[in-house]
């Protein structure tokens, strides 16, 4: 797909571009502020309602660029299904630690609490 076609495709934009984010483990305001873009023009990209042509195209050509995406690789994007976390527990956690059963639930239910946030965030 060309660059030119994707203000034509913006739903679908959106669509893959909210997947990749959400992939990528970035915030609504975290990306809007890395990539250099408005929290109200990150919204309406994500949301497919941006009626500027210029606008939509000067915005996803900074994204595509932060990201070091063609528009191809956005476009076939799929997101991941499963969830892997890399985290740092602690500076001073031992080099072969691992998070107990209840740990692992807390931590688990607040990636899920983070989801649902981003969700109305």
């Amino acid at each position: 797909m060309r660059f030119d076609e994707l203000f034509e495709q913006r739903s679908l934009v959106a669509s893959k571009l909210k997947d990749c984010l959400r992939d990528k483990g970035y915030t609504k305001v975290s990306f809007a502020k890395k990539a250099e873009i408005s929290r109200p023009t990150l919204d309406k990209l994500l949301s497919g309602n941006i009626d500027s042509k210029t606008t939509f195209d000067r915005h996803i050509h900074k994204i595509l660029k932060m990201m070091n995406m063609t528009v191809d690789e956005l476009m076939f994007y799929s997101a991941q299904r499963s969830r892997s976390v890399v985290a740092v527990y602690s500076q001073n956690a031992p080099e072969n630690h691992e998070m107990s059963d209840a740990a692992r639930k807390q931590y688990d239910l607040l990636l899920d609490i983070i989801d649902l946030c981003a969700v109305y965030y």
